[in-house]
């Protein structure tokens, strides 16, 4: 069922319980109204009848059974006024043809004092009337209660209520069209997007409410599909490139080597060469690898304490090691009274990767090589770390796609790299809810800042 129809339905049954709960209360009160201005008439009619007829009581005697029964089972529409004494004998009647009430009723009336009572097609009021010797009697007055205002009231009511609901119905139907035509609108929109256009996005329309917060909604994951549309294409254009450039050199270098002859030194180089390029390529596919590791299952990788200042030593040594001409500082302007203010929840072989791809960035494009690590240790986490270097700079306009994955400055192309390495310090950072921020002075060289959260 569509959502317009369900809801026009859900609300003409609303409407329908509450007009229909209106109409009968509105019927029920006028009903009772009238019942009760019949029985003030009859009441009315008792009173002038006990003080009349009752004033010579003594006087009245039983009056002989005079009353035929009518075919069927009604009576004349004619009102009627009689009198029984307490041995249940009608002593005055104004239509004595005209059918007595039963006993029982009679019965009740002595019992209550006053009772109504229906009899054939008519009703009546009952009651008990003393006179001053202490006889009582039962003063019966019957009318017939026309019913015609009630039923034209009641065919009023139902007409009322069918015209009301078609109305309803109408503009019901009307309304939700108006209020799911903005999603039939966004409907048509997403509709009309192709893989090959996702610049194209859903109008958010000028109201501020729960359909125009859905458009957003819809237009972030727009947004999102179409970054990681890119990223594909970027992903797998720079992929090629990266693995095609080594593979074309290796090819290249063994086909020299081949066409003939040559010394022991000379086969050296060329594997040494080779040697280089498959590295190459290897630490693309090992930075890849990671990269589709954090991209696939996040949750996945555990988290374990790790002290921060142990972690940032072992970065400092291993890169010096892997090489020679490359120098790291390492200060820590205040330690904390405590060990456990050094502890940090982390994944220490990623975190150390990305700490490892900072200092070597830092290094290679500095001109004397080297780096400076500055650690901020603070009581119960929050630490600071910054990495900062010498080299020429990074331009203001290049700051937003530094942590691309393949991103290379055009001066940089010289050097070695793959361009994952940024990249893949960013998603490890993000995996450990570090804040990574980027500082480039105009006079040159470029701080990066971790700030690492409270463990």
């Amino acid at each position: 069922m569509q959502i317009r129809t369900r809801l026009t339905m859900l609300y003409l049954l609303n409407a329908a319980g509450i007009l229909a709960g209106v109409l009968l209360a509105a019927y029920g009160i006028y009903k009772i109204r009238t019942e009760e201005a019949f029985y003030e008439g009859l009441r009315s009619k008792m009173e002038m009848t006990v003080q009349t007829a009752l004033r010579n009581s003594a006087g009245l005697r039983a009056i002989p059974p005079v009353w035929l029964a009518p075919e069927g089972d009604t009576l004349p529409y004619r009102d009627n006024i009689s009198l029984f004494n307490d041995s249940y004998e009608r002593i005055f009647a104004v239509h004595a043809d005209m059918a007595p009430v039963s006993v029982k009723v009679l019965q009740d009336i002595y019992t209550k004092s006053e009772v109504r009572f229906r009899h054939y097609n008519l009703r009546g009021l009952g009651r008990i009337v003393r006179q001053p010797d202490s006889r009582a009697y039962a003063v019966v007055v019957e009318g017939y209660c026309d019913p015609t205002g009630l039923n034209d009231l009641s065919k009023v009511l139902i007409i009322s209520f069918l015209m009301g609901m078609t109305l309803m119905a109408i503009s019901g139907w009307y309304f939700a069209g108006q209020a799911l035509a903005p999603v039939s609108r966004m409907m048509r929109e997403v509709q009309a997007l192709e893989p090959s256009d996702l610049s194209r996005r859903v109008v958010t329309g000028q109201q501020r409410d729960e359909l125009s917060r859905l458009a957003e909604t819809f237009n972030g994951l727009l947004d999102r599909v179409e970054q990681a549309f890119r990223m594909q294409r970027l992903f797998l254009s720079n992929v090629s490139h990266e693995l095609k450039n080594p593979l074309t050199a290796i090819r290249t270098q063994l086909d020299v080597t081949l066409q003939r002859e040559r010394d022991p030194d000379a086969y050296r180089h060329t594997l040494r060469s080779v040697l280089e390029d498959v590295n190459a390529i290897a630490e693309v596919e090992e930075n890849l690898l990671q990269l589709a590791r954090i991209y696939n299952d996040p949750t996945g990788i555990p988290l374990l304490p790790v002290r921060l200042d142990e972690l940032l030593w072992q970065s400092k040594e291993l890169v010096q090691k892997r090489h020679a001409d490359y120098k790291v500082l390492l200060t820590y302007p205040a330690m904390p009274d405590a060990e456990e203010d050094l502890w940090i929840s982390a994944n220490e072989p990623l975190l150390r990767t990305a700490l490892l791809n900072l200092l070597d960035n830092g290094c290679k494009y500095s001109p004397d090589h080297q780096v400076r690590i500055i650690a901020h240790f603070h009581a119960g986490g929050g630490h600071t770390v910054e990495v900062g270097n010498n080299g020429p700079g990074i331009p203001a306009e290049a700051l937003p796609l530094l942590f691309e994955p393949f991103f290379r400055l055009p001066q940089h192309l010289s050097l070695g790299g793959t361009g994952i390495g940024l990249s893949l310090v960013k998603n490890i950072l993000a995996l450990h809810h570090i804040q990574l921020t980027v500082h480039s002075p105009l006079e040159g060289g470029a701080v990066f800042r971790l700030v690492f959260p409270k463990f």
